[in-house]
């Protein structure tokens, strides 16, 4: 990890933001640098470029990256969750990321949590293309903005507080996705007993 850290910090010095851009895209289907840790060395350079473009560079190319984890899934990725869970498994996973996936996608988005897996998963199982992009427009973007605007207005400070600013926004993340689940799984079990007919209690029809 430190070897490509060294390596990732390298392609910023050289190439600045197509640097920034080429990690951030890799980073979203198999590369295990966050390219976080890039748009901070960018900002706290001393010749930095506007926050703005930071962010919005590696949005863009996260975003990129994540339609390329899709393909990677969709195309390579099945066979091996055969080769390491039980067909069972593999059906009930996909079950539970049918029902949640654009929720989950927005809280590893967001989150310190790889986000590589879940593009990958995404194609594996046929997530739609266009929902999963979206959400990693919100996700991503809102990472990638917070963090560089942060560095632009803090500097260093950022730095010793930001662990816990992930840990905060995941627990965050985690809490509203799970509230928004909850309402709309307890509204749809009441709008389906009120469409129940009723029984006549006299004729038992």
């Amino acid at each position: 990890m430190q070897a490509l850290k060294e390596w990732a910090l390298g392609l910023i010095q050289q190439y600045g933001l197509a640097g920034l851009f080429g990690v951030a895209f890799i980073e979203s289907s198999f590369f295990p640098v966050p390219p976080d840790v890039l748009v901070i060395a960018l900002l706290l350079a001393p010749d930095a470029p506007s926050p703005l473009w930071v962010a919005l560079v590696c949005t863009v190319g996260s975003v990129l990256g994540a339609g390329f984890g899709w393909i990677v899934g969709a195309y390579g990725g099945y066979p091996l969750l055969h080769r390491m869970f039980k067909e069972e498994k593999v059906q009930a996973v996909e079950r539970l990321y049918n029902r949640y996936g654009v929720y989950t996608i927005l809280i590893a988005a967001f989150t310190p949590i790889p986000y590589k897996v879940f593009t990958i998963a995404s194609g594996v199982f046929r997530f739609n293309l266009p929902l999963m992009m979206g959400a990693s427009i919100i996700g991503r973007g809102a990472r990638f903005f917070a963090v560089a605007y942060l560095v632009h207005w803090f500097g260093d400070a950022v730095l010793k507080q930001f662990d816990r600013a992930l840990l905060l926004g995941t627990a965050i993340a985690v809490l509203a996705a799970g509230g928004y689940i909850y309402y709309r799984t307890r509204y749809s079990k009441v709008k389906c007993i009120a469409r129940q007919p009723v029984q006549n209690e006299s004729t038992g029809e």
